[in-house]
């Protein structure tokens, strides 16, 4: 990629969620100015400079990025700080990889799945939001179609449970407009798959198999790349570039989230920006490409990459195995947190985020959504026998203690998992 050392950068968002994007921009040779509404937060602390202000206070950030003589505009994976950014890069007259229509199209899940309809991406099955449904029907899953984070999302096994669920969707979405899906019982396993998109032209670095914990909706822990690579880019990539194309999306990062279901693999959200899960630090560990970087590197040129740097891209991930694993936390206040400092210089780590510290309460309104998670872990190894061999040394090494002593972590989801895979 082109330098960009000496160049300014503004990230909307001053916490956990844009630490990477500080990290990575300073190892770029970028310029930071971080604003957020508080004085105090994980990037902030990080950042070259630092802003007071709301990522929605455009005419502030506005007055800042002119006089500050900012080249480009960032933030991380928070939905609402994508938006803002957008909206702020349109009115600045800045490089964004995506425009409001692209996000409406998009991120609103009933819009996205009439989209990929049009297009013949197949979709989970669904049921009128209005419609009296039959006790065949169940279970079904409820979802706000404006939300992330599983805010909102229950799944229901009778009508009793399914009208609570409308309610809990409806109070999580801002338009009041919910989804009703067939809920796929399939043991849990679920799929991620991330793009790159390159002046019109579309690749798929990765895909993986996430399972979600017992009982609940998060998941507990995701491998690449995943045992369905091959009959996804047969039977489902080839639609994935006229579908973008016709929204007008020729530069960017994207992430479908799928399920498989005997020989079906269903598409049934996504998301136009870079995920959660940080798969670029497993894609920069293996086949050398990170999207974050082009994402920054585009805020600040109008240009993702070189060609030189499409073509490490790999879903296979040059034959190396990985994953992502999640700490999901029980209700309680965090006391003791031991051995987070080890789990760094573990052979294969690649990163080590954490979300909570000592102190910090998950509250039952926090389940089953991503605030119940104490971090996320991602390893990196040859094989899959030292990759299982890696995540049990991982598990072994933290712990979190809540107020009575009591183990936080809820293991046994992974305990499962890696002795059954």
């Amino acid at each position: 990629m082109k330098s960009l050392r000496g160049k300014k950068i503004l990230i909307l968002g001053g916490k956990a969620a844009t630490v990477n994007v500080v990290q990575l921009a300073h190892k770029m040779g970028i310029e930071t100015h971080v604003t957020g509404i508080q004085e105090g937060g994980q990037a902030k602390e990080i950042a070259d400079f630092t802003l007071l202000a709301g990522s929605e206070e455009h005419d502030k950030l506005m007055q800042y990025i002119r006089k500050n003589h900012i080249d480009g505009v960032m933030t991380g994976s928070a939905e609402f700080q994508v938006q803002e950014m957008i909206k702020l890069c349109a009115k600045a007259g800045m490089y964004c990889y995506a425009t409001e229509a692209q996000w409406q199209a998009t991120q609103d899940k009933r819009n996205f799945k009439d989209l990929c309809k049009q297009f013949g991406l197949p979709g989970v099955p669904e049921y009128s939001a209005n419609g009296e449904l039959k006790e065949k029907d169940f279970p079904v899953i409820v979802k706000p179609v404006d939300s992330c984070s599983s805010i909102g999302i229950s799944v229901c096994y009778n009508s009793a449970e399914l009208a609570l669920a409308k309610e809990k969707a409806l109070e999580a979405s801002a338009s009041r407009n919910i989804l009703i899906e067939k809920y796929i019982q399939n043991g849990g396993i679920t799929h991620v798959v991330k793009y790159v998109a390159v002046d019109g032209e579309f690749f798929m670095e990765v895909m993986g198999d996430r399972y979600v914990l017992n009982n609940g909706l998060i998941t507990a822990i995701t491998f690449f790349p995943s045992f369905n690579t091959g009959r996804y880019m047969k039977t489902i990539d080839p639609k994935v570039k006229d579908m973008f194309l016709s929204i007008g999306f020729n530069n960017g990062v994207f992430f479908f989230q799928a399920i498989p279901d005997k020989d079906d693999i269903y598409i049934y959200e996504m998301g136009l920006r870079t995920g959660g899960g940080m798969t670029y630090k497993i894609t920069e560990a293996t086949s050398g490409n990170n999207d974050l970087e082009m994402l920054i590197h585009y805020a600040i040129t109008g240009e993702m990459c070189e060609e030189e740097d499409i073509k490490t891209i790999d879903p296979y991930l040059k034959g190396k195995k990985a994953a992502s694993l999640a700490m999901p936390l029980r209700v309680g206040t965090i006391a003791k947190v031991e051995g987070a400092d080890k789990i760094k210089i573990i052979d294969g780590v690649v990163n080590f985020t954490h979300f909570c510290d000592e102190g910090d309460t998950i509250l039952p309104k926090h389940v089953n959504t991503l605030s119940q998670l104490y971090g996320r872990v991602m390893i990196v190894r040859d094989n899959k026998e030292d990759l299982i061999a890696g995540l049990k040394e991982i598990r072994n090494t933290i712990s979190v203690k809540d107020t009575e002593g009591n183990d936080m972590i809820l293991w046994d989801t992974f305990d499962h998992i890696v002795e059954t895979i």
